[in-house]
């Protein structure tokens, strides 16, 4: 049932409410005068539940509106992230790399926010690599041990 229908029927209770408000009016037996206004008071009532109803479908509809939205924002984000998997990367730092394309990271981090953050790297010595969301630094590749001469002469 959706809101048309039950505005149709709200409208028609309404038109024969005012039928039998109009046969009140009319010069009429007392019992019929008492048949007519329960007649009025039950088009009333059933009037009055449809307009309930009216409201709590709406409020359905747009619940249900809203809880697709949701339901189709986590399967683009499912769908997103299944191109990448958590991998541990030869620093150490445990990040998520990518399945395809072109070979990248993201941030652990900002993938609790629901964003992909591809890790940049530093271009240092300690192989570090830097989130532009977050700010935080991964040790991504091995760091370059720094080679000193001990052959010093002057």
């Amino acid at each position: 049932m959706d809101i048309s229908a039950v505005a149709a029927a709200y409208n028609g209770l309404k038109t024969a409410k005012d039928i039998f408000s109009d046969f009140a009016d009319l010069k009429t037996e007392i019992k019929s005068q008492e048949k007519i206004n329960a007649a009025v008071k039950s088009v009333s009532e059933a009037q009055d539940t449809l307009f309930q109803l009216r409201e709590q479908l709406f409020r359905l509809q747009e619940e249900n509106s809203n809880l697709k939205q949701e339901l189709s924002e986590k399967e683009e984000w499912n769908k997103r992230l299944s191109n990448y998997e958590l991998f541990e990367t030869p620093g150490g730092a445990v990040v998520y790399k990518s399945k395809e394309g072109t070979n990248h990271y993201i941030c652990p981090r900002c993938i609790e926010k629901k964003e992909i953050q591809i890790l940049q790297d530093r271009k240092v010595m300690s192989g570090d690599f830097a989130c532009p969301g977050c700010g935080k630094d991964f040790p991504v590749s091995n760091s370059d041990p720094i080679q000193t001469d001990t052959d010093w002469t002057v």
